[in-house]
């Protein structure tokens, strides 16, 4: 009978997993101020929908497959930037070449991405490398802050996914997508 639970409970989870929406949010991408102020009022309404919130941290909610439409609008309204830095510093040591880092991040307070934790690197730089790269990138990068009914909110445990290309354009793949969430330094 245990075994049988234990089956069904790991079934379950696995499902639930496999049929589940990417939220990866894109730290490179931005809103412009007009699309910014028209979305802006619906922030207060969407953040009960959108967001798991105690004490003064939130979280963005888990959506299936279906419901990628919702999690689209809300990785739009609470983890896309307003403005994103256009420079980056080249860690020291870092190859020319192609590194893709995955890691989770927290948006503050006051708007600012912090608490960075690379998950993993793969490519020509290492962690610290990769770490080093990120931080230079969102020190300029800001975030509406997140107010609910006037308190003031961090966000948190949020992921991305960039693919870094250190080097000159000319290593580019000129048919990548505009949006293929390759940097370039």
């Amino acid at each position: 009978m245990y075994q049988k639970s234990l089956l069904a409970l790991s079934l379950l989870l696995f499902t639930s997993l496999s049929f589940s929406v990417d939220l990866n949010c894109s730290i490179d991408k931005e809103l412009s101020n007009d699309n910014f102020q028209k979305l802006k009022q619906y922030r207060q309404q969407a953040s009960s929908i959108c967001l798991n919130c105690a004490g003064k941290e939130c979280e963005m909610k888990s959506w299936q497959k279906e419901q990628a439409g919702d999690a689209t609008v809300c990785k739009l309204l609470f983890c896309t930037a307003t403005q994103v830095s256009r420079s980056f510093k080249r860690p020291d040591g870092a190859k020319k070449g192609r590194t893709k880092i995955k890691f989770n991040y927290n948006i503050s307070e006051e708007g600012q991405i912090k608490g960075i934790r690379i998950k993993s690197t793969s490519g020509k730089m290492n962690d610290r490398q990769a770490y080093k790269y990120l931080q230079s990138f969102v020190r300029k990068t800001i975030f509406e802050p997140l107010i609910i009914d006037d308190k003031e909110y961090t966000i948190s445990n949020l992921t991305a996914e960039v693919v870094v290309n250190i080097g000159g354009t000319q290593n580019l793949n000129k048919y990548n997508a505009a949006d293929s969430k390759l940097w370039t330094n």
